[in-house]
């Protein structure tokens, strides 16, 4: 069965009984208030002939000797003047008066002056009320029975049942209608959460669902659409490592082809021909370049390897006198390729492998004088807790679509500049895996046409002036 069939079916069922309960007290406790007055009536007035008759005995008494006919005759006036029906017997359980009566007068105790009662009801269907009483009077023990219609009480329940009977029919109907509109609108959302995830299962993985109000619905909703998006972008990651894996593999294998088919080639017409000197020596150069990127690759993917498993100790290094031995080192290849370096250094204090950070420094300007810039500046700054250094350039950039990718393995923005200058796409790499040893990410912008600033922001140590 459907939810909203269970939701539709237990409210309408929920609405029905309580309706039915409701209507079925009320009319039960108006028949019982509607008959305690009938009855709370009728003893007044049984308790009040019981008085008169008493009355009208003991006047009697007082003048002469009464009799069986003035008992009767003082019950009959009764009986008239009250407009009452009644029966007056005597102890041996004879009626002295016995008249106008409408039923059989059933037997019924009256042991005391307590009133006794019972309902009976009569051939014509009426509800009738026997009351009974016992009293002593001029030397008779007496009972006293009156008779009183309540019919009207059980008429007025009947009345009120069959409203409340027309009542139940025009809500139930409105019920009906009401609930399925309420069921239809609870549901709608499930529906939805239930269309979103079979277009998911089937490999849509956009749709989401619109999350209305604040309701645990709406909150079902929204932890939906956040276990989309979560699964979204891990199959997206999934996709992209399964890309970069494919890359990795097809680069690495052109990366030792294409050497190694060069250095073949070269190495075996150096054995099958005499080649004149010059001719030679540019092929044996050449074998000797091919073998020094092989080389650098080699060492490169070893570098990657060790990186992984291995953990370094990190030690608190003053940052400036840092950055100075790398202006030291760099000064040399700097003035080889004609560029002019600019150092703006703070100090501080860093924990820092000094080779491997040395390594991550060194290869990014590297990068830099290689991007086609005339100038390239390292920089920076501690503020508040961190320690930010940039390398700065003014070079060729790096286009928008190729940010998110150049830090993986043999991944190359210009392959042909970079198999040229020995590069095999590993330099950024390995910068990026040094950075997360340290606790951080190369931050890397760029505009194409415009330069690349590469910014790494570290934990400042906290240290002071303990060495003054």
């Amino acid at each position: 069965m459907k939810f909203f069939d269970k939701l539709y079916i237990s409210m309408l069922l929920l609405l029905t009984v309580a309706l039915a309960v409701t209507e079925y007290t009320v009319v039960a406790l108006s028949l019982n208030t509607a008959l305690e007055n009938r009855i709370d009536n009728s003893l007044k007035q049984h308790q009040l002939i019981k008085y008169a008759i008493q009355s009208d005995l003991l006047s009697a008494s007082q003048q002469s000797t009464v009799g069986a006919n003035v008992v009767a005759d003082i019950a009959s006036q009764t009986s008239e003047s009250m407009n009452v029906q009644l029966a007056l017997g005597s102890n041996n359980s004879r009626y002295i008066y016995y008249e106008n009566m409408d039923i059989e007068v059933p037997t019924i105790k009256a042991e005391s002056e307590e009133v006794s009662f019972i309902t009976v009801k009569s051939d014509d269907g009426k509800k009738l009320l026997v009351m009974a009483s016992s009293f002593e009077s001029s030397n008779y023990n007496l009972k006293l029975i009156t008779i009183s219609d309540i019919t009207p009480a059980y008429d007025d329940a009947n009345n009120m049942q069959a409203k409340c009977m027309w009542i139940f029919m025009i809500v139930i109907s409105a019920g009906i209608v009401f609930t399925s509109i309420f069921s239809a609108i609870i549901t709608k959302p499930i529906k939805e959460l239930t269309r979103a995830g079979e277009s998911f299962s089937n490999g849509d993985y956009t749709k989401r669902v619109q999350t209305i109000g604040k309701d645990e619905i709406g909150e079902m909703g929204q932890v939906y659409n956040n276990m989309a998006d979560t699964i979204e972008n891990k199959i997206r990651d999934l996709e992209l490592a399964v890309k970069q894996r494919e890359d990795f593999t097809a680069a690495f294998a052109h990366e030792l082809k294409t050497p190694m088919t060069s250095i073949i080639g070269y190495a075996d017409t150096l054995y099958q021909k005499d080649l004149p000197e010059q001719e030679a020596k540019a092929a044996a150069e050449f074998i000797v370049n091919e073998g020094m990127r092989l080389e650098a690759l080699s060492f490169k993917l070893l570098e990657l390897i060790t990186l992984k498993n291995n953990d370094f100790l990190l030690e608190e290094i003053e940052m400036k006198d840092f950055l100075e031995d790398i202006k030291e080192t760099i000064k040399p290849n700097a003035a080889k390729k004609g560029v002019r370096m600019f150092f703006d250094f703070e100090p501080g204090y860093v924990k820092i492998e000094f080779d491997l950070f040395k390594t991550l420094i060194l290869n990014l300007i590297d990068n830099a004088m290689k991007s086609g810039s005339d100038t390239v500046a390292v920089l920076s700054q501690a503020k508040d807790d961190e320690y930010m250094i940039a390398i700065v350039d003014h070079g060729r950039g790096i286009p928008e679509k190729e940010l998110r990718r150049v830090t993986e393995a043999f991944y190359m923005v210009d392959k042909a500049r970079s198999r040229k200058e020995h590069g095999a796409g590993l330099g950024l790499a390995l910068c990026q895996k040094i950075a997360e040893i340290h606790g951080t990410r190369l931050d890397i912008r760029s505009r194409e046409g415009q330069g690349t600033a590469i910014r790494i922001k570290l934990k400042l140590a906290g240290r002071g002036d303990d060495d003054e």
